[in-house]
């Protein structure tokens, strides 16, 4: 009797999805980014079920229809919430987060670190003493007014996390350095804000920080763009056959970071409005992008009701285009300065950056890359 009722589900689930197939040929029929004649949608839902849809559009899919989005989880991780760089020849402090507790500890961007644990702080030194510790003792040099003053900070480790945009100033290089982790609702004029402090410090040039981010708001990308852009014009379109689905993003003017020479680190992490915002500004602005091929997927996707059992179709609705035109599904963007990382590599490298590690730049091989093109 048992194995006669798993046959009999299967048969039932298949019977009970038949049924949604009229309201997924209307979805297909009113949303879908491409027009596919009835029949051929028919067809496909005949031949596979739900699961040949994915042959029309590589994004459709069966899903509950209260499908909520998944995104990293927030991880509080041991550290003391400082970046250390490695630059005129000894290690510096580049950035020290409010808050954080080395910020407790009385350290402060741009310290020069001369010890640490007692020992001489060489990349190689914080490099072994800090991840696995609990705390550590700092012996630095602060420039003043009247000279270098000397620093000790007892930086006693905890709970921090990254904020989701940041930034910091390489003053040797008048090089500024932004990382944004996603394109949220106001991360674009927190990142013009950052920007405008960093430019007043004498920023020529920009590192900014892709990596990880999986798009988000399209608005925010394109208004941050048009911070960059050379002059009016197009920066961002949201194309689909559609009218209520498309959208052009345009820069009324020529915008206020037009002139910063740019490097766009990215990874097969980048997607969506990001991986189109690291091409847009290399076609506006002649970025470099740096790091790994970005990830393909600019599909803007939409859930549909399927009947009254809590299920729904996602579907492409629409697709994020650069100035150009140029479609990045399943190509992505390709970087002018590859960076070859291992899979192992990579793995902790993002791990580093997720735990807020405290030595990640030094041996963050795009990064480290990018400012050595900038000294070209």
């Amino acid at each position: 009797m048992k194995k006669l009722l798993l046959p009999f589900f299967l048969l039932l689930a298949a019977c009970s999805e038949k049924s949604l197939y009229p309201d997924a040929l209307k979805a297909f029929e009113k949303h879908s980014y491409k027009e596919y004649p009835a029949a051929q949608v028919r067809e496909a839902l005949e031949s596979k079920g739900f699961a040949g849809l994915a042959a029309l559009d590589r994004n459709a899919r069966l899903v509950k229809a209260a499908r909520r989005v998944r995104t990293r989880p927030s991880q509080e991780l041991v550290s003391g919430g400082a970046l250390l760089d490695y630059r005129r020849g000894g290690v510096y402090a580049a950035k020290v987060f409010r808050d954080s507790p080395a910020a407790e500890a009385g350290l402060r961007d741009g310290d020069r670190i001369l010890e640490i644990d007692g020992l001489p702080a060489t990349p190689q030194a914080v490099a072994e003493r800090i991840p696995d510790s609990f705390g550590f003792t700092l012996k630095a040099l602060r420039a003043g007014p009247r000279g270098p003053v000397p620093v000790k900070a007892e930086v006693h480790r905890g709970k921090f996390v990254l904020p989701l945009v940041f930034g910091f100033y390489e003053p040797a290089s008048g090089t500024a350095y932004v990382k944004v982790g996603l394109f949220v609702q106001g991360s674009s004029a927190t990142t013009v804000a950052g920007l405008e402090a960093l430019t007043a410090l004498g920023a020529k040039k920009l590192v900014l920080d892709l990596r990880g981010n999986g798009g988000g708001v399209p608005e925010e990308a394109a208004g941050l763009l048009g911070a960059f852009a050379p002059k009016a014009g197009p920066v961002l379109e949201l194309k689909s056959r559609h009218k209520g689905y498309s959208r052009l993003y345009e820069a009324g003017a020529r915008g206020k970071f037009a002139g910063l020479r740019m490097a766009v680190l990215v990874d097969g992490a980048t997607s969506m409005a990001a991986e189109t915002f690291a091409q847009a500004l290399r076609e506006l602005s002649g970025a470099s992008i740096v790091g790994a091929n970005t990830g393909g997927r600019v599909s803007l996707l939409r859930s549909f009701r399927m009947g009254r059992g809590g299920k729904g179709l996602e579907l492409t609705v629409a697709r994020l285009f650069p100035p150009s035109g140029l479609d990045l599904e399943e190509k992505g963007v390709a970087p002018d300065l590859k960076v070859e990382l291992t899979p192992e590599q990579e793995k902790d490298l993002l791990e580093a950056w997720d735990a807020a590690s405290e030595t990640v730049l030094l041996g963050d091989r795009a990064y480290l890359k990018a400012m050595e093109n900038f000294s070209k």
